[in-house]
Protein backbone atom coordinates (compact mmCIF):
# COMPACT_ATOMS: atom_id res chain seq x y z
CA UNK A 1 0.00 0.00 0.00
CA UNK A 2 1.71 3.34 -0.86
CA UNK A 3 1.61 6.28 1.40
CA UNK A 4 0.01 9.35 0.63
CA UNK A 5 2.39 11.42 -1.08
CA UNK A 6 3.32 14.58 1.22
CA UNK A 7 2.83 12.09 4.25
CA UNK A 8 5.44 9.67 2.68
CA UNK A 9 7.55 12.82 1.50
CA UNK A 10 7.84 13.99 5.44
CA UNK A 11 8.73 10.24 6.67
CA UNK A 12 10.66 10.15 3.97
CA UNK A 13 12.30 13.03 4.76
CA UNK A 14 13.41 12.04 8.62
CA UNK A 15 14.59 9.05 7.22
CA UNK A 16 17.00 10.08 4.91
CA UNK A 17 18.48 12.40 7.36
CA UNK A 18 18.44 9.71 10.18
CA UNK A 19 21.24 8.28 7.64
CA UNK A 20 23.77 10.95 8.24
CA UNK A 21 22.29 11.41 11.86
CA UNK A 22 25.02 13.32 13.95
CA UNK A 23 26.34 11.26 16.99
CA UNK A 24 27.56 13.73 19.79
CA UNK A 25 29.57 12.37 22.53
CA UNK A 26 29.10 13.71 26.36
CA UNK A 27 32.38 15.41 25.43
CA UNK A 28 31.31 17.56 22.84
CA UNK A 29 28.01 19.12 24.87
CA UNK A 30 26.25 22.11 23.43
CA UNK A 31 24.68 23.21 26.17
CA UNK A 32 25.47 24.73 29.53
CA UNK A 33 22.55 23.65 31.99
CA UNK A 34 21.44 24.70 35.18
CA UNK A 35 18.70 23.94 37.81
CA UNK A 36 16.43 26.45 40.30
CA UNK A 37 13.74 26.56 42.36
CA UNK A 38 10.98 30.19 41.67
CA UNK A 39 7.77 30.73 43.02
CA UNK A 40 5.23 31.28 40.40
CA UNK A 41 2.07 33.03 41.00
CA UNK A 42 -0.80 31.75 38.92
CA UNK A 43 -4.70 32.15 38.97
CA UNK A 44 -7.95 30.59 37.21
CA UNK A 45 -11.42 30.54 37.55
CA UNK A 46 -11.82 28.27 34.99
CA UNK A 47 -10.61 25.35 37.35
CA UNK A 48 -13.59 22.21 37.37
CA UNK A 49 -14.94 21.01 40.67
CA UNK A 50 -14.17 17.38 40.30
CA UNK A 51 -14.44 16.21 43.94
CA UNK A 52 -18.26 16.54 43.59
CA UNK A 53 -18.13 13.88 41.19
CA UNK A 54 -15.48 11.88 41.59
CA UNK A 55 -15.23 11.92 45.70
CA UNK A 56 -11.79 11.91 48.01
CA UNK A 57 -8.50 10.45 46.91
CA UNK A 58 -8.76 6.49 46.40
CA UNK A 59 -8.37 5.08 49.66
CA UNK A 60 -6.39 1.89 47.78
CA UNK A 61 -5.41 0.79 44.89
CA UNK A 62 -8.73 -1.10 44.12
CA UNK A 63 -10.90 2.11 44.64
CA UNK A 64 -8.79 3.40 42.12
CA UNK A 65 -8.84 0.72 39.80
CA UNK A 66 -13.44 0.20 40.92
CA UNK A 67 -13.39 3.93 39.95
CA UNK A 68 -12.20 3.60 36.80
CA UNK A 69 -14.35 1.04 35.67
CA UNK A 70 -17.15 3.28 37.07
CA UNK A 71 -16.57 5.95 34.78
CA UNK A 72 -15.93 3.85 31.75
CA UNK A 73 -18.76 0.94 31.88
CA UNK A 74 -21.26 1.12 29.56
CA UNK A 75 -24.66 3.58 30.59
CA UNK A 76 -21.97 5.12 32.93
CA UNK A 77 -22.80 8.75 33.44
CA UNK A 78 -19.73 9.67 35.09
CA UNK A 79 -18.40 11.41 32.18
CA UNK A 80 -21.38 13.94 31.95
CA UNK A 81 -21.22 14.88 34.97
CA UNK A 82 -17.71 15.61 35.03
CA UNK A 83 -18.84 17.91 31.61
CA UNK A 84 -21.38 19.22 33.90
CA UNK A 85 -19.47 20.13 37.00
CA UNK A 86 -19.32 23.21 38.44
CA UNK A 87 -16.32 25.63 37.89
CA UNK A 88 -14.04 26.75 40.42
CA UNK A 89 -11.32 29.36 41.34
CA UNK A 90 -7.96 28.69 42.04
CA UNK A 91 -5.05 30.89 42.83
CA UNK A 92 -1.91 30.69 44.69
CA UNK A 93 2.13 30.50 44.21
CA UNK A 94 3.80 27.55 44.41
CA UNK A 95 7.31 26.68 43.97
CA UNK A 96 8.25 24.76 40.69
CA UNK A 97 11.73 23.13 40.24
CA UNK A 98 13.42 24.58 36.43
CA UNK A 99 16.45 23.67 34.13
CA UNK A 100 17.54 26.06 32.17
CA UNK A 101 19.86 25.61 29.35
CA UNK A 102 22.05 28.19 27.15
CA UNK A 103 24.22 27.82 24.42
CA UNK A 104 27.76 27.85 25.72
CA UNK A 105 28.62 30.09 23.04
CA UNK A 106 27.00 32.57 24.90
CA UNK A 107 24.86 33.64 21.65
CA UNK A 108 20.91 33.13 22.29
CA UNK A 109 18.26 33.81 19.55
CA UNK A 110 15.61 33.30 21.93
CA UNK A 111 14.10 30.47 24.31
CA UNK A 112 12.35 27.46 24.22
CA UNK A 113 10.03 26.77 26.93
CA UNK A 114 9.07 23.72 27.09
CA UNK A 115 6.10 21.45 28.67
CA UNK A 116 6.61 17.69 29.18
CA UNK A 117 3.64 15.75 29.46
CA UNK A 118 1.90 12.64 31.60
CA UNK A 119 4.50 10.67 32.97
CA UNK A 120 7.10 13.08 32.20
CA UNK A 121 9.47 15.53 33.96
CA UNK A 122 11.78 18.20 32.88
CA UNK A 123 14.55 16.03 32.36
CA UNK A 124 11.82 14.99 28.78
CA UNK A 125 13.50 17.69 27.38
CA UNK A 126 17.71 17.07 28.55
CA UNK A 127 17.31 12.80 28.22
CA UNK A 128 21.49 12.07 27.81
CA UNK A 129 21.56 8.56 26.56
CA UNK A 130 24.60 6.05 25.84
CA UNK A 131 27.51 8.65 26.32
CA UNK A 132 25.87 10.84 23.57
CA UNK A 133 23.71 13.92 23.57
CA UNK A 134 21.64 13.05 20.54
CA UNK A 135 18.58 12.49 22.08
CA UNK A 136 18.89 15.67 24.49
CA UNK A 137 15.99 18.55 22.66
CA UNK A 138 18.26 21.16 24.88
CA UNK A 139 21.81 20.37 23.23
CA UNK A 140 20.13 21.16 19.56
CA UNK A 141 18.49 23.74 21.02
CA UNK A 142 21.71 25.15 21.91
CA UNK A 143 23.80 24.07 19.10
CA UNK A 144 21.02 26.61 17.14
CA UNK A 145 21.17 29.07 19.27
CA UNK A 146 18.70 28.49 21.48
CA UNK A 147 18.10 28.54 24.79
CA UNK A 148 15.45 25.90 26.48
CA UNK A 149 13.78 26.50 29.95
CA UNK A 150 12.28 23.49 31.37
CA UNK A 151 10.11 22.94 34.52
CA UNK A 152 8.44 19.93 36.16
CA UNK A 153 4.91 20.86 35.78
CA UNK A 154 2.64 21.41 39.27
CA UNK A 155 2.72 18.24 40.81
CA UNK A 156 5.38 16.48 39.57
CA UNK A 157 8.56 15.64 40.69
CA UNK A 158 10.22 18.37 42.50
CA UNK A 159 8.21 20.39 41.97
CA UNK A 160 4.93 21.52 44.68
CA UNK A 161 2.16 19.14 45.29
CA UNK A 162 -1.06 20.46 46.01
CA UNK A 163 -4.55 18.82 46.22
CA UNK A 164 -4.19 16.13 43.34
CA UNK A 165 -8.32 16.50 42.26
CA UNK A 166 -8.83 19.80 42.89
CA UNK A 167 -5.52 22.30 41.96
CA UNK A 168 -3.61 20.55 39.71
CA UNK A 169 -5.73 20.82 36.84
CA UNK A 170 -5.27 21.96 32.99
CA UNK A 171 -6.90 25.51 33.48
CA UNK A 172 -4.12 25.87 36.67
CA UNK A 173 -1.17 24.93 34.68
CA UNK A 174 -2.33 27.18 31.82
CA UNK A 175 -1.80 30.05 33.98
CA UNK A 176 1.01 29.23 35.22
CA UNK A 177 2.59 28.66 31.61
CA UNK A 178 1.74 32.38 31.21
CA UNK A 179 2.91 33.67 34.11
CA UNK A 180 6.19 32.08 33.16
CA UNK A 181 6.46 32.98 29.54
CA UNK A 182 5.55 36.80 31.02
CA UNK A 183 8.37 36.43 33.86
CA UNK A 184 10.69 35.17 31.04
CA UNK A 185 9.63 38.66 28.68
CA UNK A 186 10.27 40.96 31.58
CA UNK A 187 13.74 39.04 32.97
CA UNK A 188 11.69 38.47 36.43
CA UNK A 189 12.48 34.51 36.14
CA UNK A 190 15.61 33.56 38.54
CA UNK A 191 18.44 35.33 36.77
CA UNK A 192 18.18 33.49 33.44
CA UNK A 193 17.48 37.22 31.97
CA UNK A 194 14.82 38.23 29.66
CA UNK A 195 13.74 37.62 26.27
CA UNK A 196 12.58 38.99 23.20
CA UNK A 197 11.54 36.04 21.57
CA UNK A 198 9.71 32.65 23.87
CA UNK A 199 8.63 29.84 21.95
CA UNK A 200 6.29 26.93 23.59
CA UNK A 201 7.05 23.56 22.97
CA UNK A 202 4.54 20.82 24.51
CA UNK A 203 4.82 17.09 24.73
CA UNK A 204 1.48 15.04 24.99
CA UNK A 205 -0.66 16.83 27.77
CA UNK A 206 2.04 19.80 27.67
CA UNK A 207 0.72 20.06 23.87
CA UNK A 208 -2.53 20.13 24.86
CA UNK A 209 -1.35 22.88 27.59
CA UNK A 210 -0.27 25.00 24.63
CA UNK A 211 -3.36 25.04 22.96
CA UNK A 212 -4.94 25.84 25.89
CA UNK A 213 -2.58 29.02 25.92
CA UNK A 214 -3.27 29.62 22.77
CA UNK A 215 -6.70 30.53 23.60
CA UNK A 216 -6.60 32.39 26.77
CA UNK A 217 -3.34 34.32 26.41
CA UNK A 218 -2.52 34.50 22.39
CA UNK A 219 0.11 36.88 22.78
CA UNK A 220 2.12 34.80 25.37
CA UNK A 221 4.31 32.98 23.03
CA UNK A 222 5.95 33.69 19.11
CA UNK A 223 4.93 30.11 17.83
CA UNK A 224 4.46 26.87 19.51
CA UNK A 225 5.86 23.17 18.71
CA UNK A 226 3.37 20.56 19.56
CA UNK A 227 4.85 16.85 20.27
CA UNK A 228 3.24 14.20 21.10
CA UNK A 229 0.09 15.52 19.57
CA UNK A 230 -3.30 15.04 17.32
CA UNK A 231 -6.80 16.14 18.06
CA UNK A 232 -8.12 12.67 17.34
CA UNK A 233 -10.29 12.50 20.70
CA UNK A 234 -10.68 8.89 19.66
CA UNK A 235 -7.41 7.45 20.02
CA UNK A 236 -7.11 9.54 23.20
CA UNK A 237 -10.39 7.54 24.44
CA UNK A 238 -9.68 4.29 22.78
CA UNK A 239 -7.66 0.95 24.28
CA UNK A 240 -4.47 2.77 23.19
CA UNK A 241 -4.87 6.14 24.94
CA UNK A 242 -4.88 7.49 28.49
CA UNK A 243 -6.50 3.49 29.36
CA UNK A 244 -3.01 1.80 28.52
CA UNK A 245 -0.71 4.38 31.09
CA UNK A 246 -3.23 1.53 33.65
CA UNK A 247 -3.11 4.68 36.29
CA UNK A 248 -2.08 2.96 39.42
CA UNK A 249 -1.26 4.84 42.84
CA UNK A 250 1.86 6.37 42.60
CA UNK A 251 2.76 5.86 46.55
CA UNK A 252 1.61 2.20 45.85
CA UNK A 253 3.37 1.58 42.28
CA UNK A 254 6.60 2.91 43.39
CA UNK A 255 6.65 3.48 47.33
CA UNK A 256 10.79 4.19 47.38
CA UNK A 257 9.32 7.21 45.12
CA UNK A 258 6.16 8.23 45.74
CA UNK A 259 5.67 6.89 49.51
CA UNK A 260 4.31 10.42 50.47
CA UNK A 261 2.16 11.51 47.83
CA UNK A 262 -1.16 11.52 48.14
CA UNK A 263 -3.41 8.95 46.60
CA UNK A 264 -4.68 11.48 43.94
CA UNK A 265 -1.63 10.71 42.17
CA UNK A 266 -0.86 8.26 39.71
CA UNK A 267 1.79 6.78 37.47
CA UNK A 268 1.83 3.69 35.33
CA UNK A 269 3.07 0.61 37.21
CA UNK A 270 5.42 -1.12 34.80
CA UNK A 271 7.69 -0.87 32.18
CA UNK A 272 5.54 -3.14 29.78
CA UNK A 273 2.96 -0.22 30.55
CA UNK A 274 5.89 2.42 29.59
CA UNK A 275 6.73 0.27 26.91
CA UNK A 276 2.83 0.15 25.89
CA UNK A 277 2.12 3.98 25.70
CA UNK A 278 5.77 5.40 25.06
CA UNK A 279 8.12 3.33 22.53
CA UNK A 280 7.93 1.50 19.40
CA UNK A 281 10.13 -1.16 19.08
CA UNK A 282 13.04 -1.79 18.30
CA UNK A 283 13.69 2.30 17.71
CA UNK A 284 15.14 2.22 20.56
CA UNK A 285 17.97 1.16 23.08
CA UNK A 286 17.16 -0.94 26.13
CA UNK A 287 19.07 1.80 28.47
CA UNK A 288 16.35 4.43 26.93
CA UNK A 289 13.27 2.48 28.27
CA UNK A 290 15.33 1.62 31.60
CA UNK A 291 16.21 4.99 31.83
CA UNK A 292 12.37 6.76 31.06
CA UNK A 293 11.17 3.73 33.75
CA UNK A 294 13.62 4.92 36.32
CA UNK A 295 13.10 8.57 35.65
CA UNK A 296 9.46 9.03 35.06
CA UNK A 297 7.06 11.39 37.01
CA UNK A 298 3.64 11.00 38.66
CA UNK A 299 0.47 13.21 37.56
CA UNK A 300 -2.85 13.45 39.16
CA UNK A 301 -6.10 12.59 38.62
CA UNK A 302 -7.07 16.17 37.95
CA UNK A 303 -4.79 16.05 35.52
CA UNK A 304 -5.73 13.51 33.72
CA UNK A 305 -9.34 14.05 34.28
CA UNK A 306 -9.02 17.80 32.18
CA UNK A 307 -6.66 16.60 30.01
CA UNK A 308 -9.38 17.60 26.94
CA UNK A 309 -10.95 20.57 28.38
CA UNK A 310 -8.32 22.96 26.42
CA UNK A 311 -9.04 21.85 23.33
CA UNK A 312 -12.90 23.24 23.33
CA UNK A 313 -11.43 26.79 23.79
CA UNK A 314 -11.05 29.55 21.35
CA UNK A 315 -8.34 29.85 19.22
CA UNK A 316 -9.41 32.61 16.55
CA UNK A 317 -7.09 35.46 18.18
CA UNK A 318 -3.86 33.19 17.75
CA UNK A 319 -1.76 34.10 14.24
CA UNK A 320 1.03 32.56 15.20
CA UNK A 321 3.51 29.83 13.65
CA UNK A 322 2.68 26.17 14.58
CA UNK A 323 4.29 22.89 14.06
CA UNK A 324 2.88 19.81 14.68
CA UNK A 325 5.16 16.93 15.14
CA UNK A 326 4.46 13.19 16.01
CA UNK A 327 5.88 9.75 16.08
CA UNK A 328 4.40 7.37 12.99
CA UNK A 329 3.57 4.94 15.75
CA UNK A 330 2.56 7.46 18.75
CA UNK A 331 0.23 4.77 20.57
CA UNK A 332 -2.18 7.91 22.86
CA UNK A 333 -3.03 9.77 19.94
CA UNK A 334 -2.90 7.46 16.74
CA UNK A 335 -4.00 4.54 17.82
CA UNK A 336 -0.49 3.34 16.82
CA UNK A 337 -0.22 4.29 12.96
CA UNK A 338 -0.58 8.20 12.28
CA UNK A 339 -0.92 7.77 8.49
CA UNK A 340 -4.59 5.88 9.03
CA UNK A 341 -6.87 8.56 9.03
CA UNK A 342 -10.13 9.66 7.46
CA UNK A 343 -9.34 13.03 6.36
CA UNK A 344 -8.31 11.91 2.65
CA UNK A 345 -6.06 13.47 0.04
CA UNK A 346 -2.10 13.28 1.49
CA UNK A 347 -3.37 14.14 5.24
CA UNK A 348 -2.84 12.26 8.52
CA UNK A 349 -3.90 12.13 12.06
CA UNK A 350 -1.38 15.14 12.88
CA UNK A 351 -3.87 17.09 10.29
CA UNK A 352 -6.72 16.94 12.45
CA UNK A 353 -5.12 19.52 15.14
CA UNK A 354 -5.18 22.07 11.99
CA UNK A 355 -9.22 23.01 12.88
CA UNK A 356 -7.86 23.66 16.62
CA UNK A 357 -6.12 26.97 14.68
CA UNK A 358 -8.75 28.93 12.41
CA UNK A 359 -6.46 32.27 13.17
CA UNK A 360 -3.00 30.70 12.16
CA UNK A 361 -1.96 31.51 7.65
CA UNK A 362 -2.00 28.17 5.77
CA UNK A 363 1.61 28.81 5.10
CA UNK A 364 2.12 29.00 8.89
CA UNK A 365 0.75 25.62 9.56
CA UNK A 366 2.75 22.91 9.12
CA UNK A 367 2.85 19.13 10.01
CA UNK A 368 5.77 16.62 10.42
CA UNK A 369 5.82 12.44 11.17
CA UNK A 370 9.13 10.91 12.49
CA UNK A 371 9.27 7.58 11.12
CA UNK A 372 9.21 4.59 13.05
CA UNK A 373 8.51 6.14 16.49
CA UNK A 374 6.08 6.05 19.28
CA UNK A 375 4.71 8.63 21.71
CA UNK A 376 7.82 9.21 23.93
CA UNK A 377 9.98 10.98 21.28
CA UNK A 378 13.03 11.75 22.85
CA UNK A 379 14.14 8.32 23.84
CA UNK A 380 13.82 7.12 20.22
CA UNK A 381 16.74 6.56 18.27
CA UNK A 382 14.73 9.31 15.24
CA UNK A 383 14.87 12.05 18.34
CA UNK A 384 18.00 13.43 17.00
CA UNK A 385 16.66 14.02 13.49
CA UNK A 386 13.31 15.36 15.17
CA UNK A 387 15.06 18.21 16.98
CA UNK A 388 16.72 18.96 13.45
CA UNK A 389 12.93 19.27 12.43
CA UNK A 390 11.80 21.26 14.93
CA UNK A 391 15.24 23.84 14.39
CA UNK A 392 14.64 24.32 10.98
CA UNK A 393 10.86 25.23 11.60
CA UNK A 394 11.64 27.96 13.79
CA UNK A 395 14.37 29.13 11.94
CA UNK A 396 11.85 30.11 8.81
CA UNK A 397 9.57 31.00 10.71
CA UNK A 398 10.25 33.06 13.88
Amino acid sequence: MLLPTLAAFAVLALAAASAGAKRWPLADAQATCRTFYADVYAATTTNVDLASVLGPPPATQQALVQSSLDQFAAGSTVAARLAAAPSTSVSGAYALFFEYCAPASGNVTGVFQTHHGLVGTAGYWNVLLDNKTDNSFAESAAAAGWATLSYDRLGVGRSAKPDGTQTVQMSFEIAQSISTATALRSGNLSDVGAFDVVVGVGHSYGSNLLAGVAGVAPAAFDALVLTGFTANATAALGPLGIAAFQSTVAAVAYPARFGGDAHDYVITPSVSADQMAFFHYPNYTQSALAQFTATKGEYTLGQQNTVASSLSLDRTRFTHPVLVLTGARDAPYCAADCLVTSLGGARTQLDTARALFPGVPESEFETAVVPDTGHGINYHETAYQAYQQIMAFVSAHV
